[in-house]
């Protein structure tokens, strides 16, 4: 590892712990917020974008995005995955400490193969993989977003299907974990357009002449607030966790298509990556979906179950 790579390493846990740290005061904002729901996106947009404190870890998150172009300007996405997801242990432990959330072995298993996962991705860059300042056409870009744009709605909007229908069983977070990660993963694509377009060009064409940061700026307003609906209801733990699976295994999926950095040419090297792919899959998939205790969170689902009682709702 050169300079230009350690620095960016540096900045790549950074920008993740930042972004956690803005997760944790998203979470607290849930607990003193009413009930929010999906099908009711005016009502949703209203009790977040005018709570300060949900505003304040909306200023925090932008800190992280501001460190992560910064680091995606010195690191491929291969490399800067690894990274991100290590710092998962971070939300882990927090959740644990000052949430009292516990995880059952299952849900260790899932983070564990994540783990291994993405240490597979990570050897199998080799020595030294080359930066590229490749940006895709807006057409590609749009097969990316389109489809993710689907899946967050679906998710939206069935959760709360799930959550409050008839016989409905609590929810661990998967759905909204995997809904605000596809959202935010596009999102995070995008801010690697935007720190390829600074890098080559300057920040007044990263800004104005692309659809990277308008694409960024979109996706992560729906993922955002999915996020703060799983907030509210699962426990930090799980989301996080399955939001960093999708969002990061979309990097390595999407990014080398999207910015042309090329594949391991090594057939060992091609195979670790491929595993790691599976593996990530695997451990999205093994994730339990329903809770099979509320006391295994350490938290209350809704706000009205920890004595905050909601405001009314207007028919």
């Amino acid at each position: 590892m050169g300079t230009s790579d350690i620095r960016g390493a540096i900045l790549a846990a950074m920008a993740t712990i930042i972004y956690y740290l803005g997760f944790i005061v998203f979470r607290v904002a849930a607990t003193r917020m009413p009930v929010l729901r999906g099908t009711r996106p005016l009502r949703l947009v209203r009790y977040t974008y005018t709570n300060w404190l949900w505003l304040t870890g909306v200023v925090i998150v932008l800190a992280g995005v501001a460190t992560q172009v910064e680091a995606l300007t010195m690191l491929p996405l291969s490399l800067a995955e690894p990274i991100f997801v290590a710092c998962l242990a971070f939300i882990l432990f927090y959740a644990g400490v000052f949430f009292r959330e516990r995880l059952t072995a299952r849900e260790w298993l899932s983070i564990g193969l994540f783990g291994a996962a993405t240490a597979f991705i990570g050897i199998s860059n080799g020595d030294r993989e080359v930066l590229t300042s490749s940006v895709a056409s807006p057409l590609v870009l749009a097969t990316v977003v389109v489809p993710g744009v689907v899946i967050s709605a679906i998710v939206l909007v069935g959760g709360d299907v799930r959550a409050f229908g008839r016989h409905a069983k609590p929810l661990t977070g998967v759905a909204y974990g995997f809904g605000s990660g596809i959202s935010l993963g596009i999102s995070e694509l995008a801010i690697k357009g935007v720190a390829s377009v600074y890098n080559t060009h300057g920040l007044a064409a990263a800004a104005y002449t692309t659809p990277y940061p308008y694409v960024a700026i979109g996706m992560a307003v729906i993922g955002l607030a999915q996020l703060q609906i799983g907030l509210q209801r699962c426990r930090i733990s799980i989301v996080a966790t399955v939001l960093t699976v999708a969002a990061k295994t979309e990097l390595a999926v999407f990014g080398p298509i999207l910015y042309k950095e090329p594949w391991p040419a090594d057939r060992l090297m091609l195979i670790l990556r491929l595993s790691g792919f599976g593996l990530a899959l695997v451990a999205l998939v093994m994730f339990p979906r329903h809770e099979t205790s509320q006391e295994t969170s350490g938290i209350a689902f809704l706000p009205a179950q920890a004595g905050l009682a909601p405001r009314r709702e207007r028919a």
